[in-house]
């Protein structure tokens, strides 16, 4: 597909987003009228917001110097912290860097994992922290084992949990690093960091 094409199918779902479509039907008709692949529907949607979502976001971005703590959605920044080190994050229209890994209920720790989980422990080092790992992903326990091992070697204010309704808890958290947009939007969420912007 051309960059041309693309570039037309987002304005086309931007277009009917803005106009009260949901997201699931606005992307299958315009990935059906531009014959998209998979990846390429996948990125419009983590891409391309409406207007009202891109005030709201924006309103709440916060560079992480600015708060005393924040809550951390575990998978979803250190799989964007990998993504980053691979070259494989984008910045969306709403202002925060996403990516298009795909994990789903699964995780594989491996050669990233640990430059991840010290690049993170490194932006967090002078703030008090809650990392919030889902449960039902595979190596949760095993990930929040080496997270907390680092915490305490580098004697950090932080703690890691292992849970199982991690976005309904980070819904209700004042300031929270993610870039999952279900989480974002919630009137809680005052402030919201993003990471890509704290390691570039």
């Amino acid at each position: 597909m051309s960059n041309k094409k693309i570039e037309e199918a987002k304005k086309d779902f931007k277009y009917l987003i803005n106009r009260g479509y949901k997201k699931e039907v606005a992307i299958n008709f315009v990935g059906n009228h531009y014959k998209l692949t998979k990846l390429e529907r996948l990125r419009i949607l983590r891409e391309v917001h409406s207007d009202k979502e891109i005030e709201i976001v924006k309103n709440k971005l916060t560079p992480l110097k600015e708060l005393k703590r924040v809550y951390v959605d575990g998978f979803n920044v250190l799989i964007t912290i990998e993504a980053f080190l691979k070259n494989r994050v984008f910045l969306c229209d709403d202002g925060i860097y996403r990516d298009l890994e795909r994990v789903y209920g699964k995780y594989k720790i491996g050669e990233y994992t640990e430059k991840a989980i010290k690049l993170l422990l490194n932006v967090l080092k002078d703030k008090e922290f809650c990392i919030y790992l889902d449960a039902q992903v595979s190596k949760s326990g095993e990930l929040a084992r080496r997270i907390r091992e680092k915490i305490e070697k580098m004697n950090l204010k932080g703690k890691v949990l292992c849970v199982k309704n991690c976005d309904s808890i980070l819904k209700t958290k004042p300031a929270v690093m993610t870039s999952d947009l279900y989480i974002i939007l919630s009137e809680d969420v005052k402030h919201v960091v993003d990471i890509i912007k704290e390691v570039k």
